[in-house]
């Protein structure tokens, strides 16, 4: 251990071998780099598209109330509900400020309550693939 930290020390430059090993360590790392970053344009622009496509088959499914549509690749559920529009820190600042008057838990009550925050309408739609059993019961 101690002959290694010598080693190091006393080192102060890499030998040919060791600058041509760690060239071709850099040119390779910036190889699947490159790919990894033009992967994930290519992601997200194929998300953008699905995102309008599912736009598109939401509409229809909630026009024509399919909830459920089995298909060769698997089922699509759409599901529609109305919930309580989530709160952000703005609203928990202004909240805040309007009940300045009060602390504690009944300030925490006030400012999360669910009462005064308008319901908004979530749409979503999800792709449900049959699982395959790879086991046999004999």
């Amino acid at each position: 251990m101690e002959g290694e930290i010598d080693d190091i020390i006393n080192k102060t430059e890499p030998s040919e071998d060791e600058l041509d090993n760690f060239k071709i360590l850099v040119s390779e790392w910036f190889k699947y780099d490159d790919s990894i970053r033009k992967l994930v344009i290519a992601i997200k622009e194929r998300k953008n598209y699905q995102r309008s496509l599912n736009n598109q088959i939401q509409e229809f499914m909630f026009k024509y109330k399919y909830n459920d549509l089995n298909t060769q690749n698997g089922r699509i559920k759409a599901k529609f509900k109305e919930v309580p529009k989530p709160i952000n820190i703005t609203d928990i600042k202004t909240r805040i400020l309007e009940f300045k008057d009060l602390s504690g838990s009944e300030l925490l009550e006030k400012v999360f309550s669910m009462d005064n925050r308008p319901i908004v309408e979530k749409k979503t739609l999800k792709r449900i693939i049959p699982k395959v059993s790879l086991s046999l019961d004999i």
